[in-house]
C-alpha cells in the first residue's frame, strides 16, 4: 500500500522547517489521496454507502495512505515525518491536530469511538519498514501483518459499529490474508526498495534466491513458492470469511467487497499459474463483483 505521488501534490515548500523539523506541508493534499483513491482498487462497496459512512471511510483511507506516503514515498527523513505524524494523530484525537487530512479524522475517531492505539499501529508498522527489510518466517510476517494490516479491518469495525473481539478476530485474519495476497502481488516492486515479505525459511525451503524476483518471469520454484503462499493466505481468507455472516445491510456489503477482493486475486494467480512477475496478477472487477454477490448472499459460508 504505497501512496506515490510526485512532489507536485504535495502542499509545497521544503521538506523541513528551520529547526529540522517537518511540518504539515510536507504531506499530501486531500485533493491528491482522493484522486488517487479513484484511480485505485479502494473497495467499489464504499462507493455505494451512505454519506455518512462513506465519509468515515474516505478519512480513515486519507490517513492509511498518508501512512504509506511517509514510510515509503516521502524524501528525506521519513523516521522523522512518521514521528510527527504520530503527534498529530494524538492531537486529532484532542481536535488539534495540522495536517488537513488528520483534521479531517477528528470526527470520525470520536463519533465511531476509534481507539488511539489502533492507528497507532499503522504507524509502527511503517517505522519497522524502515528497519526490517527481511521475514525469517511466517510468524514473523504474520507479527508484522498484525501492525501494518489488521488494524485497518478493525477500525472499519468501529466505523460500523461492530468492533466486538470475536469479530475482530475474524477481521485480522481476513486483513492478514489480504496482506500476503498484496505481498505476493507485489515481489518484484518490494525488491527494488530492498524488501522482501516472502518469509526466508519457505524461499529455501523451494530453493528460490532474492535475485529472482525481478526476473522478467518467475522460475518454477518462485512459482511454487508463490501458489504456497496465495494458498496459505486464501485459508486465512475462508477462516475470517464468516464474519460476513455476522454481519447485516451496510457492514455486511462492505467486509464482503474486501473478502471477494481476495478471493478474486487468488483466483488471479491461479489463472496466471502463480507468475506474478509474468503476468497480471490483479483481479477484474467481473470476477471480483460475482464473488461479491455470492459473499452477500451466502454469508462467506460456501
Amino acid at each position: 500500500m504505497v501512496l506515490s505521488l510526485p512532489h507536485s501534490a504535495m502542499s509545497g515548500g521544503n521538506s523541513e522547517n528551520s529547526d529540522g523539523l517537518p511540518r504539515s506541508g510536507d504531506f499530501p493534499r486531500s485533493a491528491a489521496v482522493l484522486a488517487r483513491m479513484r484511480s485505485e482498487n479502494f473497495p467499489v462497496a464504499a462507493r455505494i454507502l451512505p454519506r455518512g459512512l462513506r465519509r468515515h471511510l474516505h478519512a480513515l483511507y486519507g490517513f492509511f495512505r498518508l501512512v504509506d506516503y511517509a514510510g515509503d514515498e516521502a524524501p528525506g527523513n521519513r523516521g522523522a515525518l512518521l514521528d510527527f505524524l504520530e503527534i498529530d494523530l494524538k492531537r486529532a484525537y484532542q481536535g488539534t491536530a495540522r495536517i488537513p487530512m488528520l483534521r479531517a479524522l477528528t470526527p470520525t475517531v470520536a463519533e465511531c469511538a476509534i481507539p488511539h492505539e489502533v492507528l497507532v499501529k499503522l504507524i509502527d508498522a511503517n517505522r519497522q519498514d524502515q528497519q526490517v527489510r527481511r521475514y525469517g518466517s511466517f510468524p514473523d510476517l504474520l507479527d508484522y501483518c498484525a501492525l501494518s494490516a489488521n488494524p485497518v479491518g478493525e477500525a472499519v469495525l468501529h466505523v460500523f459499529g461492530r468492533a466486538e473481539p470475536a469479530l475482530i478476530t475474524l477481521s485480522d485474519r481476513i486483513c492478514s490474508a489480504l496482506q500476503i495476497l498484496e505481498h505476493c502481488q507485489d515481489i518484484a516492486e518490494d525488491y527494488r526498495q530492498d524488501r522482501v515479505y516472502l518469509p526466508t525459511d519457505d524461499m529455501q525451503r523451494f530453493g528460490c534466491e532474492e535475485p529472482e524476483l525481478v526476473a522478467d518471469r518467475a522460475s518454477t520454484m518462485l512459482c511454487g513458492l508463490v501458489k504456497y503462499e496465495v494458498d496459505r493466505a486464501r485459508r486465512m481468507l475462508d477462516a475470517g470469511a464468516p464474519l460476513v455472516g455476522e454481519l447485516s445491510g451496510m457492514a455486511r456489503i462492505a467486509v464482503a467487497g474486501y473478502v471477494a477482493g481476495g478471493r478474486a486475486t487468488a483466483a488471479a494467480f491461479a489463472a496466471a499459474k502463480h507468475d506474478p512477475l509474468g503476468f497480471d496478477v490483479r483481479p477484474g472487477r467481473g470476477r471480483t463483483f460475482a464473488e461479491w454477490g455470492r459473499l452477500y448472499v451466502l454469508g462467506g459460508i460456501w
